[in-house]
């Protein structure tokens, strides 16, 4: 019954936690897609800077939230083995989804067009959403636990597409002509054997940009702002 309660208890405060983030992102994507065309550009500036503000006090508010939730969740489990296992497995699948910051051994890989490139038109870019691709699939088969690009998180539900003038990686924009920097956190000679073996980094990057890396023993990965949310999938009941 204890075990019961303490499983019940922490599924309260995440379902709660849940709908907090989900209801002041959604606020904020809201007032963004509001920004109308015919308004000034002074007017749009103090908007953005308005939303910015409003953005980084949710995520303050967020934090604090995580952090009172840990700590609940630490005083429920207690000493019994269940619910120990069981906030270990909660754990793991918020690391696996991207829901805190990460540090250890691993790889960081950084992407600096050259500024002789000449370009003319998106497709001739010195970066494009093929090349990110490319080596993050490549790291993940080098056994990568987690990925950022510019300190955005990787996860499996990430989308990274070109979008106009710019690399869109879910609702954050890169340029493709800024250096991008791609941390992964894992076997540091595993991740350093994959992004060297033959033909791991795409042949137009190598032409258009210089790619260094280094391997390090402590690599920060910071946690997304994505929210999480099956709208049409559901768990298959047992016959």
């Amino acid at each position: 019954m204890k075990n019961l309660r303490a499983q019940i208890s922490i599924a309260v405060v995440c379902c709660l936690l849940g709908f907090m983030l989900t209801y002041q992102f959604k606020l904020v994507n809201k007032r963004q897609e509001g920004t109308g065309t015919k308004k000034t550009d002074p007017e749009i500036v103090i908007e953005i800077e308005q939303l910015k503000k409003e953005k980084k006090d949710m995520e303050s508010k967020i934090n604090d939230l995580q952090y009172k939730l840990k700590q609940y969740e630490t005083e429920v489990v207690g000493r019994d083995d269940a619910t120990k296992k069981l906030k270990e497995e909660l754990d793991n699948s918020r690391n696996f989804l991207g829901e805190t910051d990460l540090e250890g051994e691993g790889i960081i890989v950084y992407i600096t067009p050259r500024s002789d490139f000449f370009n003319v038109g998106f497709d001739n870019f010195p970066i494009n959403d093929r090349d990110i691709l490319y080596i993050i699939n490549e790291l993940y088969a080098g056994g990568a636990e987690a990925i950022s690009v510019n300190d955005i998180r990787i996860t499996s539900n990430t989308g990274i597409r070109n979008a106009g003038n710019a690399i869109r990686i879910d609702n954050d924009k890169i340029s493709p002509v800024k250096r991008v920097v791609i941390k992964a956190i894992g076997d540091k000679a595993a991740l350093e054997s994959a992004v060297t073996f033959p033909d791991s980094i795409p042949v137009g990057l190598n032409e258009s940009c210089d790619i260094k890396w280094n391997v390090e023993k402590s690599v920060s990965i910071k946690k997304t702002n994505k929210i999480f949310k099956f709208k049409y999938a559901n768990t298959v009941k047992g016959k």
